[in-house]
């Protein structure tokens, strides 16, 4: 079988078998699946990738044309070298027989990383894989408190940061088993504590339970609920407090990825009011009207596109630390934007 699983699986994503070139990895944590998948990228390509030897697929592509992915897989890089394939899906099985073509006949200079949600163990796309020798699948799980733990130190150590022992248990008691929410909260904490170097019990309350937290997410709630002029305002409001553009960002990022987790319960079958009720974080109950409005706005493929918009712009401002005013308004006014329009 060739499921990787436990401890194998960080060995794995640093370190990639050859002989295994067609990789899976899904799973009902998003956020999990999303940082595994650029970790695993990031081995195969190197720090400064050849734009002509990563081919990024995204689903709305392969939904229209499934035979692209083999086509990219069996191609051979304008300049030659190694490439690597990244397929995103919203429909798995329409893959079947473009992934079956890969297994039999593995491409030689060439890997391809399938990235999708929760398949069941019986889902043909994953049995296949996980049962061929030229394939390999990775599961993700939600967290528990050893993984963000685990997740809380990588990410602190590589902000160049160190945090107090109180400071981690306070840190770890607030978050929860969602990855993507808690790798969202550590960041806002780290970006927050940036300066400092060692993250304290007073970082930790002011970032993640007090104020600032307030004035942050009464920009998301009316972004995403398409109110534009009370989103500039808040905006405004969060400006004049001293609060970092790129912080600002990181909370809009975070409250799209939890309408985006939320909405897929939703489409599974539970009620908005169970979704909102068994949400973790629990949302502040002054905040429930806001969320209920944006879930009834913005559909899940449009949420998808919102949240890897904020995930550029984020990555953006990491590159550029002196990220303006007005690129932060741009984004905030086209989050309402579309929310406005009834995002589809």
């Amino acid at each position: 079988m060739a499921e990787v699983k436990g401890q194998a699986i960080e060995r794995f994503l640093e370190q990639p078998p050859a002989d295994q070139p067609i990789i899976l990895i899904h799973g009902p944590d998003r956020g999990r699946v999303s940082m595994r998948a650029k970790q695993l990228v990031a081995s195969l390509t190197g720090p400064n990738p050849d734009p002509m030897t990563l081919v990024d697929l995204d689903a709305s592509l392969l939904n229209e044309d499934p035979a692209r992915l083999a086509e990219e897989a069996d191609s051979v890089a304008m300049f030659g070298g190694q490439k690597t394939v990244v397929a995103r899906l919203d429909d798995p099985k329409g893959l079947m027989k473009p992934v079956e073509a890969l297994l039999a006949t593995p491409p030689a200079d060439a890997t391809v990383v399938i990235v999708a949600g929760d398949l069941k163990k019986t889902h043909p796309l994953r049995s296949r894989i996980e049962k061929s020798g030229s394939g390999a699948a990775i599961a993700c799980y939600a967290a528990d408190r050893r993984d963000v733990a685990a997740l809380l130190v990588k990410m602190v150590n590589d902000h160049g940061l160190s945090i107090d022992r109180e400071a981690q248990d306070d840190v770890l008691a607030m978050l929860g088993a969602d990855h993507a929410m808690s790798q969202s909260e550590i960041e806002k904490l780290c970006l927050f504590a940036r300066h400092d170097g060692t993250i304290t019990t007073e970082h930790v309350h002011a970032i993640l339970v007090d104020g600032s937290a307030h004035a942050m997410s009464d920009v998301s709630d009316a972004a995403f609920a398409g109110r534009r002029s009370s989103a500039l305002e808040a905006l405004a409001r969060a400006l004049a407090e001293g609060l970092e553009p790129s912080v600002i960002t990181q909370i809009l990022l975070r409250h799209g990825q939890t309408l985006e987790r939320l909405k897929s319960e939703i489409e599974r079958g539970a009620s908005p009011d169970r979704a909102l009720s068994s949400a973790r974080p629990p949302i502040f109950f002054k905040r429930r009207a806001a969320m209920e409005q944006a879930l009834c706005r913005w559909t899940a493929p449009g949420l998808r596109r919102c949240v890897s918009y904020l995930d550029e712009e984020l990555v953006a401002t990491r590159l550029d630390q002196t990220l303006k005013a007005t690129r932060l308004e741009r984004q905030v006014l086209r989050v309402a934007s579309e929310a406005s329009r009834g995002a589809r």
